[in-house]
């Protein structure tokens, strides 16, 4: 064993009555644990009687396994990142039927002890605790070798504790510039290398994604929002009753200038027909069996205000779906489905930049004629990188053909289009009948 290598050691206490379930559960367990990143070898002991029960009437069987890792950093990668998930399946499995202990030794055996040196504040919020915070091991690293908790408190001035909720909900730090030229010049090199557990210096998926759709949205909603639907009602002269003008006047959904606008376009017709008078800027009609009545400027207003708090939440809903045809579309890699998520995450976040930098190019265009042709250009280009970026991100991560790629990108970019033109269509209906049914 190198030098450097570091055992670390699962002492399993098992009710008796179950330990055929266990072992056979342990065997997979041991299994599943060798392909984290890290982990180099594994053994389990021989069956020896445990220690004294936790009930003397029901006796227990322990099993002993040693994991053997290439490096302290790898345990701290595996105890930062895969402990929790780990613990909670034997957890869940086996409840109070199961007690375990854990010890971290070097290459000669020796077990690795906490320093002896009293609690000392090393950065805002991070100390070198003797015991966990949590459940009072000792501690021998940055994380809990018991239940994965971080060496990590927020009893701190508030300068740390914010740099710490920024940095990691945010990713605005040392992080997002590792991460931000990868997801935009090097397709599945970050799902590369996430998947592979060398994730310190990347933001998260999850955290990249949240950010740059964020991101996009605002400036979208911000400055492009107003020219994405047109409703226009007709200039013809019309008549409004009292209660309808109090209704304008009581609605949340306009602002002051909107209602009065409406307001100063009624005006009695010049001539009175026979039929009763038609509000041409009026819109009527049924949606899943309700009829409705509004105004066109007021459902307008409804509209774009649900669609741009709801089409957010869609697109995020969306993202497990699309993990899961990839899932079904390499069911032969033998990835985990979170594998698949990470890609899409991934893969998200790069599509919500692009679209960012095609939007700020429109703004850019709007208020700089001379820009028009280089914007429209750029937004050509842009488009075009986006779908060969797509491409060469599953072609590098996957690792399958160019031609097996290619004919599952097609694929999956149909069925992928068909489905989300599906989903925004039916999301459009189900606000348009909450708007009318407000």
């Amino acid at each position: 064993m190198a030098d450097d290598a570091v055992v670390y050691e699962v002492t399993l206490d098992v009710n008796a009555g179950r330990i055929t379930q266990f072992d056979a559960w342990l065997t997979q367990h041991v299994h599943d644990m060798l392909r984290l990143p890290g982990f180099l070898d594994a053994r389990i002991l021989d069956a020896q009687p445990g220690t004294t029960p936790a009930d003397p009437q029901r006796p227990e069987v322990r099993r002993v396994v040693r994991y053997t890792l290439a490096s302290r950093a790898d345990l701290d990668n595996y105890l930062r990142e895969h402990a929790p998930r780990m613990r909670a399946e034997g957890v869940s499995r086996f409840g109070g039927a199961l007690r375990t202990h854990r010890r971290i030794l070097d290459a000669n055996d020796a077990e690795l002890s906490p320093p002896v040196a009293a609690m000392s504040t090393t950065a805002p919020g991070v100390t070198t605790a003797l015991q966990c915070l949590n459940c009072g091991t000792p501690l021998t690293g940055k994380f809990c070798t018991e239940c994965g908790q971080q060496n990590h408190t927020y009893a701190a001035p508030l300068r740390g504790v914010a740099e710490d909720f920024f940095g990691n909900h945010f990713g605005f730090d040392t992080k997002f510039f590792h991460s931000i030229l990868p997801l935009l010049f090097q397709p599945g090199y970050l799902s590369r290398e996430y998947s592979a557990g060398r994730r310190v210096r990347y933001i998260n998926p999850l955290r990249l994604y949240i950010f740059s759709s964020l991101l996009f949205f605002f400036v979208a909603w911000a400055f492009v929002s107003p020219h994405l639907m047109r409703i226009e009602g007709s200039d013809s002269a019309r008549s409004l009753t009292q209660s309808q003008r109090r209704k304008i006047q009581d609605t949340p959904y306009l602002s002051a200038s909107q209602k009065q606008r409406i307001l100063n376009s009624a005006r009695e017709k010049a001539q009175t027909k026979a039929a009763p008078a038609k509000h041409e800027e009026d819109m009527t009609g049924t949606i899943f069996g309700r009829q409705f009545k509004m105004n066109r400027e007021e459902f307008r207003t409804r509209f774009i205000h649900a669609f741009e708090s709801n089409l957010p939440k869609l697109l995020f809903v969306f993202l497990p779906l699309v993990a899961l045809l990839l899932k079904l579309f390499y069911i032969r890699s033998k990835r985990y489905y979170m594998e698949h998520l990470i890609f899409t995450l991934h893969n998200h976040a790069f599509v919500f930049l692009a679209m960012l930098a095609m939007v700020l190019a429109s703004i850019l265009s709007a208020h700089f004629a001379w820009l028009s042709l280089p914007a429209h250009y750029f937004k050509v280009i842009v488009g075009w990188y986006i779908m060969v970026y797509i491409f060469l991100a599953m072609l590098f991560y996957y690792r399958q053909s160019f031609l097996k790629t290619l004919v599952k990108f097609l694929l999956i970019g149909f069925i992928y289009w068909m489905t989300l033109v599906f989903a925004v269509v039916l999301g459009v209906m189900l606000i348009f009948a909450e708007v009318v049914r407000t």
